[in-house]
C-alpha cells in the first residue's frame, strides 16, 4: 500500500462518504481545526495534497482552469482510490449469502436455530 500523509488519508476518508456527488475543497480545512499550531498557508497545503493524490490516480478533481492556474472545486474518488479508502477504514464488503434451511425457507442468518 502507498504511504499517505494524515491529510491525504483524511481526504480519502471524507471522499468515501460522498458517493457520486464529490466533496468540496472547503471541507478539508476541518482537518486543521483541532490542531493548535496551524500553518499559515493551509490552502496551499491542501492543494498540494490534492495534486499528489491526483498524480497517484486516487482522486479526480473538478476545477476551473485559467491561463496560469487551476482552481479545484470538488474532488471525487476513482475506483483505485475507493479501494485504498476502504482499507484505511478497515471495512469489508458484505457478500449476499443466503442459507437454505431444511424446511425450504430462505434465511440470511445461520439456520442453526431452526
Amino acid at each position: 500500500m502507498q504511504k499517505l500523509s494524515q491529510l491525504q488519508e483524511y481526504i480519502l476518508k471524507k471522499s468515501l462518504g460522498c458517493n457520486n456527488r464529490g466533496v468540496d475543497k472547503i471541507y478539508f480545512r476541518k482537518f486543521y481545526k483541532n490542531i493548535k499550531n496551524q500553518p499559515k498557508d493551509i490552502e496551499n497545503i491542501i492543494i498540494k495534497s490534492l495534486n499528489r493524490l491526483i498524480a497517484r490516480d486516487l482522486i479526480v478533481a473538478f476545477c476551473k482552469k485559467t491561463k496560469h492556474k487551476t482552481f479545484i472545486n470538488k474532488v471525487l474518488l476513482t475506483s483505485h482510490g475507493k479501494k485504498i479508502a476502504q482499507k484505511l477504514f478497515g471495512t469489508q464488503k458484505k457478500l449476499p449469502i443466503k442459507y437454505k434451511s431444511k424446511n425450504g425457507n430462505r434465511n440470511k442468518k445461520n439456520p442453526t436455530n431452526n
